[in-house]
């Protein structure tokens, strides 16, 4: 049976889980015209990335599969608002263009 009180810190988790990874994404973007040697700064970041996410899973996985989808759910969240948030807004100054 799912606790709530663990059910939202598990959500919680997976957003902050979800908030580092892609943050850490965006951060290597960012970077790599400002690097010497691209291929390993992606290489690098993506590795980072992964250990530092499977790590953060794994407490909620060891809780139980139910746990592991919230954790999962929140993940997705995070990377929702990611993308809300580097997204840039139109420019109310352009004609939209219609279909």
């Amino acid at each position: 049976m799912i606790d709530g009180v663990y059910a939202v810190g598990v959500g919680i988790w997976g957003a902050l889980l979800g908030g580092l990874y892609f943050g850490g994404l965006w951060l290597t973007v960012r970077r790599l015209t400002v690097v010497k040697h691209q291929a390993l700064w992606l290489l690098g970041s993506l590795v980072i990335r992964n250990v530092l996410a499977v790590a953060g899973f794994f407490p909620a996985v060891s809780l139980g599969w139910q746990y592991a989808l919230i954790c999962l759910a929140g993940f997705i969240l995070a990377r929702f608002i990611w993308v809300r948030r580097i997204t840039p807004s139109p420019r109310r100054d352009e004609p939209h263009e219609t279909g």
